[in-house]
């Protein structure tokens, strides 16, 4: 199964993928971007992210790399190619991985947006 067409809903925040087996799969962008390939770290078997802060961010791009799959690309700098595997396995796995998230969140590690400040001279 290949990707066939990516559709960005920007006002839900949502990317879906349709495939060339008429499978299509929804995801946020909070939960790609926090579940990026180059950010899930295994504790006693699970990959649970380190990432917080993330639930306004905004996929930018989206750039096609052949055979080694897509390049995401998100407003606050981080990118990461996903195969069609990766695509599969964090939907296939999404209520375990969400929960597991969820669950390790604390007061100052949260979901929520972070504030920049900066310094005015």
């Amino acid at each position: 199964m290949k990707i066939i067409q990516f559709t960005l809903d920007r006002k839900q925040n949502k990317l879906t993928l349709n495939f060339d087996s008429n499978l299509q799969l929804s995801f946020s962008f909070e939960y790609l971007r926090v579940f990026s390939p180059v950010e899930t770290k295994a504790k006693n078997g699970v990959k649970i992210p380190e990432v917080f802060h993330k639930k306004d961010v905004l996929l930018t791009d989206i750039e096609p790399l052949g055979k080694h799959g897509h390049r995401l690309v998100f407003d606050d700098k981080h990118s990461a190619i996903y195969t069609d595997q990766t695509f599969k396995n964090l939907f296939e796995n999404y209520d375990i991985n969400w929960q597991s998230y969820c669950s390790s969140l604390t007061t100052s590690q949260n979901r929520e947006a972070s504030i920049s400040f900066v310094e005015v001279k």
